[in-house]
């Protein structure tokens, strides 16, 4: 964990990491995927220190808008299942990131990206039975937790769900996901006030993103706005991993 000294960074570095968060969470609030497929891989670029605990962290209030406004729709039944795997993976996450050399975390970011990508190309067909949430949940908590990236293998389990339950029981899921990470990534001691202080950085971009969401519901194509996010997140990660 840094200092609080050194989390000082250029002005532009800091204003190109609010614009990265406005766009993700924009797009993930009004196509629902994109915030770390997108955010990880260039705000790694940007710089390291933003993930993943400080972009999971300003990145809670997404999920939590999408879930307060699909409320009605939340099947409490299956969030139980889902937390208990989540909480296994997320232990599983921490514990490994603690043990990586902190120099070789950029290529852990670029391949955990990939995986997310090739996991959103799949194509795998399921259904969002409780062995599967668990599974799912498990993944997301690991991938979430190193990387910050936990969407794709719950995604995969909703994909074929009715549109209004699968955002709610995404949102409902993503919130205790994302504070769960932050917490083992603390108890761990690889977050602290200076990644508490970063968090506070991406805060306006994120803010800025939820806004602007429904502006581009109506004007985008959701199908290639999905492809051009799943691209650059794929030539984001091979940068990682190449340099």
């Amino acid at each position: 964990m840094l200092p609080a000294a050194d989390i000082a960074a250029p002005w532009f570095a800091w204003l190109a990491a609010n614009a990265v968060m406005a766009v993700a969470c924009a797009l993930q609030s009004a196509v629902g995927i994109g915030m770390a497929l997108l955010a990880v891989p260039l705000l790694a670029l940007i710089d390291p220190r933003f993930v993943p605990g400080p972009m999971l962290l300003a990145g809670t209030l997404v999920p939590l808008a999408a879930a307060l406004r699909e409320r009605h729709a939340v099947d409490a039944r299956n969030l139980g299942p889902a937390l208990l795997g989540l909480i296994t993976g997320t232990l599983a996450g921490a514990l490994a990131l603690s043990l990586l050399d902190p120099s070789g975390l950029g290529r852990v970011f670029g391949a955990m990206v990939l995986l997310a990508v090739a996991i959103s190309l799949s194509g795998i067909r399921l259904r969002p039975t409780r062995p599967a949430l668990v599974t799912g949940s498990s993944i997301a908590g690991l991938m979430g937790t190193m990387a910050g990236i936990h969407g794709p293998p719950v995604a995969l389990v909703f994909q074929h769900a009715q549109p209004a339950i699968a955002r709610a029981m995404m949102g409902a899921i993503f919130v205790p996901a994302y504070l769960m990470s932050v917490a083992a990534l603390a108890a761990f001691g690889l977050f602290g006030m200076p990644e508490l202080q970063l968090t506070a950085v991406l805060l306006p971009g994120t803010v800025a993103g939820i806004l602007a969401a429904p502006l581009l519901i109506r004007r985008i194509d959701t199908r290639r706005m999905r492809l051009a996010i799943l691209s650059i997140s794929a030539i984001s990660a091979i940068a990682l991993l190449l340099k």
